[in-house]
């Protein structure tokens, strides 16, 4: 029977990028080990990337869009950027009320355009069907 190999990322706005530098240096020990050329994409690696919130942003610029992990740091950059400034969602009694009333701690509209956007830079066809036919890994 085959192993299923899965990765899981988790949320929490800007943290996501920690997830991104923690996948990075396993990949960079991949390559040593397996005396790799290049480092490969995720998406050639994992058969199932998945995520939570910010997470899952991460997932789709890695497994749907097919980015390595460098292209992601620097599309993670400019989302922190846009999505998780440093404006009143930064503020310890914000955080509290926010996290009292269940609402997010960035603006959700900022993320999805950002979202939008990115899909747009990377995928030639914007009008095609999301999901794909023949994934090389599933989302």
């Amino acid at each position: 029977m085959n192993s299923l190999r899965v990765l899981c990322l988790d949320g929490g706005g800007m943290k996501g990028y920690t997830s991104l530098l923690i996948l990075k240096r396993i990949f960079r020990i991949m390559m040593s080990e397996g005396s790799l050329t290049e480092e490969p994409k995720p998406c050639d690696v994992f058969d199932l990337i998945v995520g939570t919130s910010t997470g899952g942003l991460i997932a789709v610029m890695l497994g749907r869009l097919h980015m390595t992990i460098d292209e992601c740091l620097r599309e993670y950059e400019q989302t922190g950027k846009v999505v998780f400034d440093k404006s009143f969602t930064s503020s310890k009694l914000s955080k509290l009320i926010k996290g009292v009333s269940g609402s997010s701690f960035y603006d959700i509209n900022n993320l999805q355009a950002r979202i939008k956007e990115v899909v747009s830079i990377h995928m030639s066809d914007t009008s095609l069907d999301f999901k794909e036919d023949n994934p090389r890994c599933k989302v």
